[in-house]
């Protein structure tokens, strides 16, 4: 079971490649009780999964940038988390309480395209059948390109910019998705949004 979670988890790893890097934090197991590595260095962009057992070593955000997603997973072998605010993403097994922390960085790249980012909405993030992407009025073109969670592109349009562009998900299974919105030279924006 151990060889099929950590075949799982790499398969996701190298799915990801294609948005950013990927980062992977294990416990339990011959990690114990600890996160391993304890501290990861990233970039806003950045998928984080977590591998191990949830049950047993629940893990809730202490603390996050203004902006970002909080989590608590209480089930299930691994986690993914897409990094979408710089600054220090804190957290613990709540029953144990050792802890970890994610530190998300803006990247060159991603610098110039910090106030540009704030301007794009998604919404909602929790989506029946339509997901909304209002686009700012700007000189250069975006897609949005969403993937599932094994990193297969599901659905893919030019984005209209100086308007309120919809996506139509009704045609999806339920689950976790990750939009990512990218100029000509880089991804602008990835947010996680679930199906129901």
């Amino acid at each position: 079971m151990k060889s099929k979670i950590t075949l799982f988890l790499s398969f996701i790893l190298l799915s990801f490649g294609a948005f950013a890097t990927s980062h992977l934090i294990q416990f339990g197991g011959s990690a114990g009780m600890a996160y391993s590595p304890n501290v990861v260095l990233a970039n806003v962009g950045d998928t984080i999964i977590w591998g191990g057992d949830f049950s047993f070593h629940p893990l809730e955000s202490t603390s996050v940038p203004s902006g970002a997603n909080t989590f608590n997973v209480t089930s299930g072998t691994s986690f993914i988390y897409v990094l979408s605010v710089a600054g220090d993403y804190n957290f613990h097994c709540s029953v144990h309480l050792f802890t970890g922390q994610v530190k998300a960085s803006a990247s060159s790249t991603e610098t110039s395209n910090i106030d540009h980012q704030s301007e794009i909405l998604i919404y909602p993030t929790g989506v029946h059948n339509f997901l909304k992407i209002n686009m700012p009025s700007s000189g250069k073109s975006h897609v949005a390109d969403i993937k599932n969670i094994v990193g297969q592109t599901v659905l893919y349009m030019d984005l209209s910019n100086g308007s309120i562009n919809t996506l139509d998900f009704s045609g999806l299974y339920n689950g976790i998705y990750f939009v990512a919105i990218r100029n000509e030279m880089d991804i602008v924006k990835v947010v996680r949004v679930v199906k129901e």
